[in-house]
C-alpha cells in the first residue's frame, strides 16, 4: 500500500471515528450498527482520489479497517452521489472502548444544544480551549468557527442562530471552503 494512500485511509477512518464519538456524546453509546451518509465529493476529498478510482479504494479501505471496524460496508445509495457507510456494532464498540471523548466537543455540544444560548456562548467554548480561533461571518446569522491551528479539533463548525436557538454542521476545512466559494 502506498504511503499517501495510508494517509488518505487515515483521513476517512478518523472522520468516521469522530462522527461515531460525536453521536455517542449526543445520544449515548449503544452497541449497535450505525449508518453514516457521505456525499461522493466528501469521500473523494477524504480519500484523496477521483470518481473513477473511488469504488475500488472504498473496497480496499473496508478491508484495511476490518480489524477495528469489523465488516464495514460502503456503497452508493439509490440517490446517486450519496454513499452509506455501514459500521457494524463491532466497529462502534471499538471506537467507544478505544478512542477518548473530545473534551472540546463535549463542551461545544452542551452549549449548542442548551436552550437560550447564543453565538457568543459558542465562541466562548472555543476560546476556553485556545486563544487561536477563527470566526467567519457567512450570512446574517451564520458563522464558520474553527481552531486556527487545528490541534484541538480540525473541523469547521458552521453555526446558525435563529429564534429557535442554535444549530450546527461540522465540515472538514476543505469541504467548508468549497461550500463558501
Amino acid at each position: 500500500m502506498k504511503e499517501n494512500m495510508k494517509e488518505a485511509y487515515k483521513n476517512l477512518y478518523q472522520n468516521i471515528c469522530d462522527t461515531i464519538k460525536e453521536w455517542e456524546i449526543k445520544i449515548g453509546y449503544r452497541k449497535e450498527e450505525i449508518q453514516l451518509y457521505y456525499p461522493e465529493e466528501s469521500l473523494m476529498e477524504l480519500l484523496e482520489t477521483d470518481k473513477d478510482s473511488l469504488k475500488g479504494i472504498l473496497e480496499e479501505f473496508c478491508v484495511a479497517s476490518k480489524e477495528q471496524m469489523g465488516d464495514m460496508m460502503i456503497y452508493e445509495t439509490e440517490e446517486k452521489g450519496r454513499y452509506c457507510v455501514r459500521i457494524p456494532a463491532q466497529g462502534v464498540s471499538y471506537v467507544h472502548e478505544n478512542l477518548p471523548e473530545s473534551a472540546f466537543l463535549k463542551a461545544f455540544l452542551q452549549v449548542v444544544t442548551a436552550p437560550g444560548k447564543k453565538l457568543e456562548d459558542v465562541c466562548q467554548v472555543f476560546y476556553d480551549f485556545s486563544g487561536e480561533v477563527t470566526i467567519e461571518k457567512v450570512e446574517e446569522r451564520e458563522w464558520g468557527i474553527w481552531f486556527t491551528k487545528g490541534d484541538i479539533d480540525s473541523y469547521v463548525y458552521y453555526v446558525e442562530e435563529d429564534e429557535f436557538g442554535l444549530e450546527y454542521h461540522r465540515f472538514t476545512k476543505e469541504a467548508y471552503q468549497k461550500l463558501n466559494n
